[in-house]
This record gives structure tokens, C-alpha cells and sequence, in this order.
């Protein structure tokens, strides 16, 4: 099994997220992230754990975790991650995320992204 990374988005406006280059996240006060796992793998995989970190300069790190419940070979499952703290606007953030590796996982290098975001208002 590799859990792998697949899609972000900023919902509710449907803002996708580049791990490319930085995207512009207009918040709103019932902000949700949104990543898309896919199961890689050959293997049914089940409480799979999903990390999301947003760094930014001159404010603590917040910090969120999901599992993933259950996932079959191929599938992809959204993680969906809520209740954030209001960021600072105008100053670049890293939005990272990563999936925990499973039992007998032998490639992880496709277990993270990571996003570079300006929160506005």
C-alpha cells in the first residue's frame, strides 16, 4: 500500500491548491481544507493517519489530523479538515500535508505536498 497525495482545495470557494505556485486563499469563516489520498497500492488499508500543518512566520503552527477509516486499492478518499484560527493576512504560509506510511510501505516519497498559500481577507 502507498497512500498517495493526490488534489487540495480550499472549500467553500473551490480554491485549488499548486504545489507548484503559491496560491491566493480568500478565508472565510467556515474554511475547510480538503486533500485527496489515493491508495496506490495492492492493499486494503484501514486507519490511515492524514496530517495537515500551516506554517506561517510570527504565528504558532496549526496543526490538524484525520484518519482515513478504510481505503481499497486504487481508491481515492477526500480528508477533510476544519475549525482553523484566523491566519495572518498577507504573509506567505506553507500548507503542509502528509499521510503516516502503512505496514510494509517501501516508497513514501509520494506521502506529502506542500502548498504555498497568502491568506486574504
Amino acid at each position: 500500500m502507498i497512500p498517495s497525495y493526490g488534489a487540495g482545495s480550499v472549500q467553500p470557494a473551490g480554491t485549488e491548491l499548486s504545489t507548484s505556485t503559491q496560491t491566493k486563499v480568500v478565508v472565510r469563516t467556515n474554511m475547510a481544507i480538503v486533500v485527496t489520498v489515493k491508495d496506490s497500492g495492492d492493499s486494503q488499508e484501514a486507519n490511515i493517519p492524514v496530517t495537515l500543518r500551516i506554517i506561517q512566520a510570527g504565528m504558532p503552527t496549526v496543526t490538524k489530523r484525520q484518519r482515513i477509516s478504510f481505503i481499497n486499492p486504487g481508491e481515492q478518499k477526500p480528508v477533510t479538515f476544519t475549525n482553523f484560527p484566523t491566519p495572518s493576512f498577507g504573509a506567505p504560509a506553507q500548507i503542509k500535508v502528509e499521510v503516516q506510511p502503512v505496514q510494509d510501505e517501501s516508497n513514501t516519497s509520494n506521502n506529502s505536498a506542500d502548498y504555498s498559500v497568502l491568506f486574504s481577507a
